[in-house]
């Protein structure tokens, strides 16, 4: 996804995206009287704020409910950090429904990715099959997720 230039938001921008945060399923006739706005304006501005890409829609599934048993974080290091390298790497793993995040980070390794399977077994066939295949990969350590006491899909502004 293609970075953007920062939107300017005002205090009624912030409070739309606050209500949205803390309930998404409001409707624009509630969104418009909690924030003192009448539903044209109202629209007008999310259909700006999704056109800037300050609001996104996706969908958060319980991963538990949805079969998915085992997650783990994934450390990886690339044998050389050439932008060709890290762009070969992130193309692959976009392509892997298992990893659902993939970060870029500054420090020990170049990526932190967040994997979700059925089971250790499962994980053990990504490891050994998947990531085995790419070549860059210089290191690989995994850090498996017990629990999730806090998860905010996105700060407030």
């Amino acid at each position: 996804m293609a970075e953007r230039g920062a939107t300017k938001l005002d205090a009624i921008d912030r409070r739309i995206i606050r209500l949205l945060v803390e309930d998404a399923t409001r409707s624009n006739n509630e969104l418009a009287a909690r924030v003192g706005l009448s539903p044209a304006p109202l629209s007008r501005r999310l259909a700006r704020l999704y056109s800037a890409g300050v609001i996104r829609q996706t969908v958060v599934i319980d991963p538990k409910a949805a079969g998915v048993g085992f997650q783990a974080f994934l450390e990886v290091t690339l044998e050389r950090t050439a932008s060709k390298v890290g762009q070969r790497f992130i193309e692959l793993v976009s392509r892997m429904p298992e990893v659902v995040e993939c970060h870029t980070v500054a420090g020990d390794f170049d990526f932190l990715l967040k994997i979700a399977v059925r089971d250790v077994a499962d994980y053990k066939r990504l490891l050994w099959s998947e990531f085995e295949q790419i070549a860059e990969i210089k290191t690989l350590r995994s850090t498996i997720l017990l629990d999730s006491p806090k998860m905010t899909a996105t700060m407030a502004p």
